[in-house]
């Protein structure tokens, strides 16, 4: 049996809405150091490089650029395909050793490696033995993999009844055992089946502010995860698991705003999932939804932390964006420490959404009129 290092709550104080405690660093970030001179359409994922140079994932066009602050160039990486040096749907960007980067091509289920001048190397395949839909998260120093697994199929979905949580899994490249460090809470979806055994259609919709785990892994392999029943963290993967202390917060209510900004999520986005089962085999489709508010189910609160808005800091901090009205457009993330405590709490300027994390740098985009997004760059 593991031994698990379980600490204690010492004195701290985080901005509202947490329960003011004692004193930890809080910090408001106001005016960026350098804002990129071009626009972009939607960022998905960023890296930074020395030099004054990122990597962006923009989905707007599928592509990945090299942004460079210093000379304010662009220049597009690799390009849409399925060859070599090529990428169907370019996803996150993951930090691989050195300054080399992998992207995400989910839809070919592989990576494909970015040299540190921009540059496109070899391509590496997902693991064949990890089923479904895996979400890669991260690579550590020892460059292993990090991968959530998936619903619908693979390690901790082993039924076709949609599970509640999956495994996170570490895969060594050029083997084929996969590693389960963790396991993880999903959000919950609402099924619905209609048509014959043989010719079965199941269509899953998301649930509005459904609670889910988040989680992160760092250089040195231990995985941070939020946990999101009691709110906590706690830190995976080396050694005997060290579990973080409850956090207090103050429940963020679900009001109008947020449902009618839920509904039009919905009906704006491809975000119904349809699976045909039977006749032809099975198949994905994505379709957009057609939605009414009666359709789902309604929590009474938010959870404490936002779903897929964690990032791991370089110099190994783990952050979570804090649940808040659709109303308030100010992200405030928790800092926690390699303990699991909180070490702090940032504030970004109104209306921006951070997208990446540098060593002492933070990355946030800002959304003109025209629905165009601006890169912008600050100290933390």
């Amino acid at each position: 049996m593991c031994n698990v290092i379980r600490l204690s709550l010492v004195t701290l104080s985080l901005a509202s809405p947490l329960v003011a405690q004692g004193p930890v660093a809080r910090k408001l970030l106001t005016r960026p150091e350098a804002e990129f001179a071009e626009s972009f359409d939607q960022i998905l994922s960023l890296r930074e490089l020395p030099g004054g140079r990122v990597l962006v994932t923009d989905l707007g066009p599928r592509t990945v650029v090299l942004a460079n602050f210093t000379s304010g160039t662009v220049t597009t990486v690799g390009r849409n395909g399925q060859g070599p040096g090529e990428y169907q749907q370019p996803g996150d960007l993951i930090p691989a050793r050195g300054d080399t980067t992998l992207v995400v091509d989910r839809a070919s289920r592989r990576f494909l490696l970015i040299r540190p001048d921009g540059t496109m190397g070899a391509t590496v395949p997902f693991p064949e033995q990890l089923l479904g839909f895996p979400e890669p998260r991260g690579m550590d120093s020892q460059g292993r993999i990090y991968f959530q697994g998936s619903a619908f199929g693979g390690p901790g979905a082993e039924t076709e009844a949609l599970p509640e949580s999956v495994a996170v899994v570490r895969w060594q490249r050029g083997t084929t055992q996969l590693d389960t460090v963790a396991r993880v809470k999903l959000p919950s979806l609402k099924m619905q089946v209609s048509g014959s055994a043989n010719a079965r259609a199941v269509t899953m919709r998301p649930q509005p502010y459904a609670p889910q785990d988040e989680w992160r892994v760092a250089s040195d392999g231990r995985v941070a995860v939020g946990r999101v029943g009691d709110y906590h963290v706690e830190w995976l993967g080396v050694g005997a698991p060290v579990i973080g202390p409850a956090v207090p917060y103050q429940p963020v209510k679900v009001n109008a705003a947020d449902r009618a900004a839920f509904l039009s999520g919905m009906r704006n986005s491809r975000t119904r999932i349809t699976v045909n089962v039977g006749g032809g085999g099975r198949d994905r489709e994505m379709k957009p939804p057609e939605v009414d508010e009666k359709d789902f189910d309604w929590p009474a609160v938010k959870a404490p932390f936002v779903g897929r808005a964690s990032f791991m800091a370089p110099e190994g901090q783990f952050w979570l964006q804090r649940s808040n009205p659709t109303q308030d457009s100010t992200a405030v993330y928790d800092v926690f420490d390699p303990t699991g405590h909180p070490a702090g709490q940032v504030t970004l300027p109104r209306g921006r959404r951070l997208v990446g994390l540098g060593r002492g740098t933070l990355y946030a985009t800002r959304t003109d009129a025209d629905g165009l997004q601006w890169l912008e760059r600050y100290r933390r």
